[in-house]
């Protein structure tokens, strides 16, 4: 279909002045971890998602900014010369793309970290696995194994810049469990470290959760330091 678009567009002579933005849904697990096949985790394979721009202006490179779904609205807004809201979620990334240099734009002027939640699925009667009825778990098809449960409730405060590849999460489960990767060193995320990590460490991961989940959005957000 890609390929279709391109060529008609070449053929009415529109290609060089098109922005063509290709992405797609959550990412999706098919086995890691001994998961079901599913999108609703807190890792690096359901959370990425791709994303490639072309259009005028545009040279080709691969950035390394951190860019969200949010983005994307006031991209096209941009994209089609107006100015974005001050109000709207998300950044235009179209600066991004316009920039050769990617020393240009200092980590001050983007964003190195966000915020990642998921509310777990749960219902009271689990159709054709009445064991499991009562338990909090859903989407159990085809064969009793449950998708999701009223504890796979999470939110994650994912960084990444020059000298930190991190994710840290807290579940809304009985036992307040915690998960928290270095994903430089761990890019399968394997080793949860939060055993290991210090009371100072932790203090400012908790603190700087409770901080992005408080957040409403806006342009001038900084996250603690």
């Amino acid at each position: 279909m890609v390929e279709q678009v391109i060529k008609k567009l070449e053929k009415m002579e529109v290609l060089n002045n098109t922005y063509i933005v290709f992405s797609s849904d959550n990412g999706f697990h098919l086995g890691q971890f001994s998961l079901p096949v599913d999108k609703r985790g807190l890792y690096e394979f359901d959370i990425r998602v791709p994303l490639w721009v072309r259009g005028p202006g545009i040279k080709p490179s691969v950035r390394q900014e951190v860019v969200l779904n949010i983005d994307l609205a006031p991209t096209f807004i941009e994209m089609a010369g107006l100015i974005p809201p001050t109000d709207i979620d998300g950044q235009s990334i179209l600066g991004l793309l316009s920039v050769d240099n990617v020393d240009q734009i200092a980590e001050t002027e983007w964003r190195d970290s966000f915020l990642v939640e998921y509310w777990g699925e749960h219902h009271p009667a689990v159709p054709n696995c009445p064991q499991y009825n009562g338990q909090g778990v859903a989407d159990c098809f085809p064969s009793c194994v449950c998708e999701d449960s009223w504890n796979n409730t999470y939110s994650c405060v994912r960084t990444l810049n020059k000298s930190s590849d991190l994710i840290f999460c807290q579940f809304q489960d009985n036992q307040s469990f915690e998960e928290f990767y270095n994903i430089r060193k761990d890019p399968d995320q394997l080793e949860n470290i939060i055993y290991t990590a210090s009371k100072q460490t932790l203090v400012h991961l908790r603190q700087n959760l409770m901080y992005y989940k408080q957040y409403d959005g806006g342009r001038d957000h900084k996250r603690l330091r």
